[in-house]
């Protein structure tokens, strides 16, 4: 049992989790359309928007060829989008020396 751990363990320092909120400003009469756009990126969810087009969107990406901050920079390129804040990140990486694992 204590092996199964450890290799559970191996598996996330050797693909760390990356998630992210974001808060996004859009142009009110492009919001709709662009939280479609910012919906259609792997791992991301767009969870609210409100009247004056802002809307926070998570963004969970695991692949190690695309950065996070590419991502986050290539959403806020989409025509319609103001501006954007990262207000939330997590990592899993290094996640085994708090877990107790061992190597």
């Amino acid at each position: 049992m204590k092996q199964r751990s450890i290799i559970v363990i191996n598996l996330l320092e050797e693909n760390p989790v990356n998630i992210a909120g974001v808060l996004f400003a859009a142009y009110p009469e492009k919001a709709d359309e662009v939280a479609i756009k910012l919906g259609e990126f792997p791992g991301a969810e767009v969870h609210e928007i409100t009247e004056s087009g802002n809307m926070v969107v998570t963004i969970e990406e695991d692949n190690k060829d695309q950065r996070l901050i590419e991502t986050i920079t290539t959403m806020s390129n989409i025509p319609g989008v103001i501006s954007s804040s990262l207000i939330f990140h997590h990592n899993d990486a290094g996640l085994a020396q708090f877990s107790g694992g061992q190597k």
